[in-house]
């Protein structure tokens, strides 16, 4: 039960967190970071069950994508997977993610994802 607890309260922080830091005029790299991060183990390897966390996370992009348009958050997305997190992640194990969290970013986390223009 206190484990459900923490993962609410964490999820209610990161929502949080993201209105905070997201600027009426332009998303940023780091909104989207904070979207991500909680995902990274689960982007490895598929899990049976998304962590709600990473749930969380990938449902506050999908907002900012609202606003922002999905260009500028994939861009952002494809920098972050090359760089910070130094993970390979596969095409099946980004859409089941996405998938088992019923989002749809509106692109994959694999390595050859191409961003519209």
């Amino acid at each position: 039960m206190a484990h459900n607890n923490n993962m609410r309260m964490a999820t209610l922080l990161l929502l949080l967190l993201l209105v905070h830091l997201c600027p009426a005029s332009a998303v940023t790299c780091d909104d989207i970071k904070a979207g991500l991060e909680p995902c990274v183990t689960a982007m490895t390897t598929l899990p049976v069950a998304a962590p709600a966390a990473c749930c969380a996370g990938l449902k506050a992009i999908v907002d900012l994508e609202a606003n922002f348009g999905v260009t500028a958050t994939c861009k952002c997305t494809k920098a972050l997977l090359a760089t910070p997190f130094g993970i390979s992640v596969s095409l099946n194990v980004s859409v089941g993610i996405q998938s088992l969290c019923a989002v749809d970013l509106g692109y994959s986390f694999n390595s050859d994802f191409v961003c519209g223009a």
